[in-house]
């Protein structure tokens, strides 16, 4: 006799308890946190948000031009903007977190996402076409094909 199926004909429940959404603080970020925080309470899942410090291209010795922040400093910016975005659902039933990685934003991403164990991750595009598209390349595009978890997409809010 075959081995019975499980609910024959039904989809497997859907787990997701974590949520990775990459932020840059742009507007398109915070639509996709916005969306984030949908998902999170609709699943009771948790949230981590993700900032990446892309190291400077450093050209000679511009590290010592004033206006210029050192990656540390970058990075402690992140940390706290990152804290205040938390603060400000403090009252939402959601867990969250910050976390600041440097290096590729594509690859940090996909990484977080592993060390993380994330169910899922939502970024959101900057609508970048023709050749700036082609110069900066898309972030969310690399994410979807290395990720090894589902990735939500969402258009830029300027479309």
């Amino acid at each position: 006799m075959a081995a019975k199926s499980e609910s024959k004909g039904k989809a497997p429940a859907l787990k997701i308890r974590n949520i990775l959404v990459p932020v840059d603080f742009s507007e398109n970020s915070s639509q996709a946190m916005k969306y984030a925080e949908t998902l999170a309470r609709q699943f009771e899942a948790s949230l981590t948000l993700l900032y990446v410090v892309e190291p400077a291209p450093f050209i000679s010795d511009l590290r010592n031009v004033p206006n210029t922040l050192s990656d540390e400093e970058v990075e402690a910016r992140a940390h706290h903007e990152l804290e205040l975005l938390i603060e400000e659902q403090a009252e939402s039933s959601i867990q969250m977190k910050e976390v600041v990685r440097r290096g590729k934003p594509y690859d940090a991403i996909v990484k977080t996402a592993k060390q993380l164990k994330a169910d899922l991750i939502v970024i959101s595009t900057h609508g970048y076409t023709g050749l700036k598209h082609t110069l900066l390349g898309s972030t969310a595009e690399r994410v979807v094909r290395h990720a090894g978890c589902p990735v939500v997409v969402l258009p830029s809010a300027k479309n």
